[in-house]
């Protein structure tokens, strides 16, 4: 049997049905309405920040497929709950806000979902990837995976100036879930064209004693604020944060290693939960700007305090190790002259570093580069979209 295509006009939403199992459902341009399972393909766009380019409205299994999104607002929202979404090679673009005191959109945005699989997709000015809350069981079949895939320009800029930060990928309360993994994913933020907070952040949210969750093989490039000359920021590369006051709502059981953080005004912080530990990661900062520059907003590479003040109940077991930093912050001292790898007074359990040698320079983040594309190549690996 042929399935039943509904062909949509910009502009105008409609749903696809899947007559037939697993069969991909083309779509034109318009944007799109999902009440049934099943896979779609096609390029779907919206022209109003309140409409997303793609809306699943059900809790069966649905897969998105070379995709091509276009819009101001979401561009896959999958936000009733029970969500169990699959966007694969998928190319999505954000636009500019319909509406002042806006930001672009989210690449994809869920709530409560059962199961979340975001990989080898293409991410550009959009405010990134926000995941709220989990209903899955933290099994292989529902949990979150994000591998493969990469982004630039993570932008919460609003058209009519100012802006909010963004983030590549923010969890919020999604904890306590088994086989979460965060890998291979390669993100790159140009000064003065992006507004992204932490990169990566991680609020009440992590893994299981028994499966901890895997931040693994990352390439972060650029944390900056707007204008990247300013001499205040908050972002980072990735953060583990939260503010829950026992230790099953906290931030708890992350490990990350193998992450390469370059060109950002922090590079990696624990600041809440417990059992968390970043070891073998690789964190440069040069101080200035491809332009040459001084990035004046940098403070420091590693750092791990107690940011909500928890009792030792909360937070507890945390440590930075075996990690290799090279981070210029101008009149920093730790352990050279415009240097500040550690946190001063914020890393008391950041132990074995290699410190890279003076001078830290451009160079030495392009090198950074190099590596990622030999590992990558050593890896076998291909990010983006096939």
């Amino acid at each position: 049997m042929l399935p039943f295509v509904t062909l949509l006009r910009p502009g105008f939403s409609a749903s696809l049905l899947c007559l037939a199992l697993n069969t991909s459902q083309p779509s034109t341009s318009g944007s799109l309405i999902v009440r049934h399972g099943g896979t779609y393909t096609g390029t779907f766009i919206s022209d109003d920040s309140d409409k997303p380019c793609v809306r699943i409205e059900t809790t069966e299994p649905v897969t998105l497929i070379n995709c091509v999104l276009r819009g101001p607002g979401n561009l896959i929202q999958a936000t009733n709950g029970g969500a169990r979404l699959t966007v694969v090679n998928c190319r999505g673009y954000g636009l500019t806000p319909t509406a002042d005191q806006r930001y672009p959109g989210r690449f994809v945005q869920v709530n409560q979902a059962i199961s979340v699989r975001l990989e080898r997709n293409y991410l550009e000015h959009v405010s990134g990837i926000a995941v709220y809350l989990w209903a899955g069981d933290g099994t292989p079949a529902q949990t979150l995976t994000v591998v493969g895939n990469t982004a630039r320009n993570m932008d919460g800029r609003y058209r009519n100036g100012g802006g909010t930060f963004a983030n590549f990928l923010g969890l919020v309360g999604v904890r306590n879930v088994g086989n979460i993994e965060i890998a291979w994913n390669q993100v790159i933020n140009e000064p003065n064209q992006s507004k992204v907070e932490d990169n990566i952040n991680l609020y009440n949210s992590g893994g299981t004693r028994a499966s901890p969750a895997r931040l693994h093989d990352n390439y972060i490039q650029g944390a900056y604020p707007y204008p990247a000359t300013s001499t205040r920021y908050s972002g980072s590369g990735i953060t583990l944060d939260g503010d829950g006051g026992s230790a099953m709502t906290t931030t708890a059981f992350v490990e990350g290693y193998n992450n390469q953080l370059v060109s950002t005004c922090a590079a990696m912080n624990i600041a809440a939960g417990h059992d968390n530990v970043f070891h073998h990661n690789r964190m440069v900062t040069s101080g200035y700007l491809p332009d040459g520059a001084k990035l004046t907003a940098n403070y420091a590479a590693a750092g791990l305090w107690n940011q909500y003040k928890q009792p030792a109940t909360v937070f507890f077991n945390n440590h930075f190790r075996d990690n290799v930093i090279g981070f210029v912050h101008w009149g920093g001292t730790t352990p050279y002259s415009d240097r500040q790898d550690l946190s001063p007074g914020a890393c008391p359990s950041c132990t074995a570093t290699t410190h890279l040698p003076n001078p830290i320079t451009l160079q030495t983040e392009q090198h950074e580069w190099d590596l990622w594309q030999r590992k990558l190549r050593r890896a076998g690996r291909r990010v983006g979209p096939y």
